[in-house]
């Protein structure tokens, strides 16, 4: 007798829901059996599953929905009942304890009750020199030429000037409260500690750890962070937006995903229209910078994965105004082209495409300043991006104009000194060239570009050399050009 079969399950038993499925299945307009991480159908199509829509929960909704079923839950019978007693009295506890930290938060004359620890800015006079003199303010004149154009340092910038503003209500409003206090305090020694840290303990190949010290004022700062998201409080953007951009330095390249997906829950929570977000950015320091950062790396991050669908919303994109192209190095209908390509726009349209990426490379200028330089490195790497969707055609034109976008980006990224400011902001348009590098030449360049992005000051993307190594091996670009 032939034994049964036994068939493995593939998911969880499913209805006619669709909210639940990943992104990539949404597209697809196919069923999800919710695998996780990435569900089945992405791995038998070889594709990157875009990862699953997040249900967020605010404890402090929880628990006061808890508190007020209470009464009925303590009326029970049984152990049954003192199970849900004894459930309820430890909601209502953490309730009166929120309440409680509250309303000190609230007392007349900043007298809070906090240990010397959490003590960081009540009065202009002697608790601000101990705060100050606990948390050392972090010299920026001291960093290396190129960290002076990151968001750490812009970070570093807005923790400073909440602690300094020493809790003004008038500044911050009710949402300065102390779990939020704590974490700005928190979030300036972290990104202190990582700076001094990581930019004098480089180890070989430029590779870097994080110091004792930094890893204390991670934990300390996720402690931060997580007390200030279960009251949902707005000030938990500087903290995600930390994380944020050490995911950026140190993840696998490219999957800068996760935390954006807790920025924009908190986003929707607080700021579901521009007004909305206007208003709050009076309150939050940095807050409307944080938010344009953020959907850059959404942007960027989904062209270096190669993602259909962007997490923020088009209103969120409103937020990217000249101070940041400036800073990144990017002109704005370039990042436009980039958002049109992670959306997955003009994908159908063979023409649209290419007309689309030679207007980017038809822009590309003669002016040899720093700027200039890295937006026309931007604008290759637009064009490499919409020329890229376009992959499997059998037209020899679109081949020849990729081709020709990879070698002009090279050719860019050489003429870019590692000491220009935006050296760092091109590494998607390095990865991108890399990917579709042709000639060991080309490789030589931006395997020089990887060896020196890893040896300014900070360390960052610890593998997107890697990723163009393996490309370039599958292709037999191994060789020397010597």
């Amino acid at each position: 007798m032939v034994p049964p079969v036994e068939v493995k399950q593939r998911g969880k038993p499913r209805g006619m829901r669709r909210d639940r499925d990943c992104h990539s299945c949404k597209l697809r307009n196919i069923k999800c059996d919710l695998n996780r991480p990435s569900c089945s159908q992405c791995l038998e199509a070889k594709i990157s599953c875009g990862g699953y829509p997040q249900r967020v929960i605010w404890a402090a909704d929880r628990l006061a929905r808890d508190t007020q079923a209470a009464p009925s839950t303590a009326s029970a019978s049984g152990s049954g009942s003192a199970s849900a007693s004894a459930s309820s009295s430890n909601n209502s506890s953490k309730v009166q304890k929120r309440q409680r930290r509250e309303s000190r938060s609230k007392l007349p004359d900043n007298k809070n009750t906090l240990s010397p620890e959490q003590d960081v800015t009540k009065t202009p006079t002697s608790d601000a020199a101990t705060a100050k003199s606990e948390s050392p303010v972090l010299e920026l004149r001291r960093l290396p030429v190129t960290d002076q154009n990151s968001f750490i340092t812009s970070l570093v910038a807005f923790c400073q000037h909440i602690i300094s503003s020493d809790g003004s209500v008038g500044d911050h409003g009710h949402y300065l409260s102390a779990e939020a206090v704590r974490l700005i305090s928190r979030l300036h020694d972290l990104m202190k500690a990582r700076i001094e840290g990581r930019s004098t303990v480089p180890l070989a190949g430029g590779e870097g750890w994080d110091s004792i010290d930094t890893a204390r004022h991670r934990l300390a700062a996720l402690v931060g962070l997580n007390e200030a998201l279960e009251a949902a409080n707005p000030f938990a953007f500087l903290g995600i937006a930390a994380f944020a951009v050490l995911e950026v330095c140190d993840s696998p390249f490219g999957e800068w995903q996760r935390h954006l997906h807790g920025a924009k829950s908190l986003l929707d929570f607080h700021c579901p229209d521009p007004p909305a977000l206007e208003k709050l950015s009076h309150t939050v320091t940095g807050l409307t910078e944080i938010v344009a950062r953020l959907v850059w790396w959404d942007t960027l991050g989904a062209i270096a994965r190669g993602s259909k669908g962007l997490i923020f919303d088009d209103w969120h994109r409103q937020t990217l105004d000249q101070r940041l192209f400036q800073v990144v190095g990017c002109s704005a209908d370039t990042l436009d082209l980039f958002s049109r390509v992670a959306k997955g726009e003009g994908a159908s349209n063979t023409l649209s495409c290419c007309v689309m990426a030679m207007e980017q490379l038809a822009k590309i200028d003669a002016d040899e300043s720093a700027w200039s330089l890295s937006a026309n490195v931007n604008r290759c790497a637009s064009a490499i991006a919409m020329l890229t969707q376009l992959e499997g055609t059998t037209d020899r034109h679109v081949q020849r104009a990729l081709d020709s976008a990879v070698e002009r980006t090279c050719q860019l990224i050489a003429r870019m000194t590692p000491s220009s400011i935006y050296y760092i902001h091109v590494a998607v348009s390095a990865y991108l060239a890399g990917m579709h590098a042709t000639t060991l030449h080309q490789c030589e360049i931006l395997r020089a570009y990887w060896h020196h992005c890893n040896h300014a000051g900070v360390q960052r993307y610890p593998d997107g050399l890697a990723k163009c190594e393996e490309r370039w091996r599958a292709r037999g670009l191994t060789g020397s050009t010597e």
